[in-house]
């Protein structure tokens, strides 16, 4: 009889411990879910933010570069448009009807052949009829970067550095015309200039927009040494623009034609 009294107080307290056991388990088991589901909600609502942060970055870094874009195009039109302004004034007996030139945006896919970085691919969404006569200047943060023109109907930019690089170009203060080309034993240089006046190292080259590829007024470079050939000088140029960029501007002034009448015709 005794015996089977603490058989009976044996398996109460069994049951009475193996309860509060159970019950402290079951408590940890619970708190160790609710922390693991908190971390799932906050590492997910974490991926969440940091993905629509970085579509809002993308988007606004879009916006951005659509308007710098703009707002380069409109600077371009207002150069051209103040050359024409200032001409005008010079011009007072004519009729000089303006006709703005077409401004592309261009980019610069890959180099034509790998060990020459001064002949480049160029892509643009214009839609000129591809003609291999055609010649555009190309520019990039208003300083001329070389020319481009289609080749079996794809488009190829030559820059400041490549033999089929040339355009015309006028000297400092007094406007002395010359020709831009690259000298394989030289480099990049203007040539062509009259013997007078005497072109000086520093003075500033620009386009003349004489030679329908760019309007005049357009950054080259610098001179930076004059040689004395028979007949005419010849001036090593340090170019404003020394560096291959991944976007250019194209200026197509093929149709920027001059009419020059009398007012009373």
């Amino acid at each position: 009889m005794k015996k089977v009294f603490l058989w009976i107080v044996f398996i109460a307290v069994t049951l009475f411990v193996s309860t509060k056991v159970s019950k402290e388990i079951h408590s940890e088991v619970l708190r160790l879910s609710s922390a693991i589901k908190i971390g799932i909600l906050n590492i997910n609502n974490n991926i969440i933010n940091t993905i629509t942060r970085h579509f809002q970055q993308a988007e606004q870094i879009k916006y951005l570069n659509n308007e710098l874009r703009d707002k380069q195009q409109i600077e371009y039109f207002f150069n051209a448009l103040n050359v024409e302004y200032k001409e005008l004034l010079e011009s007072v007996s004519s009729r000089l009807p303006i006709d703005l030139p077409n401004i592309h945006f261009v980019r610069n896919i890959s180099y034509v052949d790998m060990n020459n970085y001064a002949k480049i691919w160029l892509q643009s969404d214009f839609d000129k009829k591809p003609d291999d006569k055609l010649i555009f200047g190309l520019i990039h943060n208003n300083v001329v970067a070389g020319i481009a023109k289609f080749e079996n109907h794809r488009l190829i930019g030559y820059l400041n550095g490549d033999e089929k690089c040339t355009y015309s170009t006028v000297i400092g203060e007094n406007k002395i015309p010359g020709i831009a080309k690259y000298d394989a034993n030289k480099g990049f240089i203007v040539d062509y200039i009259p013997l007078f006046p005497p072109v000086q190292i520093g003075d500033i080259v620009y386009t003349s927009g004489y030679d329908n590829i760019f309007y005049p007024e357009i950054l080259v470079g610098e001179v930076q040494s004059v040689e004395y050939r028979q007949g005419y000088q010849v001036a090593l140029i340090k170019p404003a623009l020394d560096k291959v960029a991944r976007f250019y501007w194209l200026i197509d002034i093929q149709n920027y034609d001059i009419e020059i009448g009398n007012e009373d015709s």
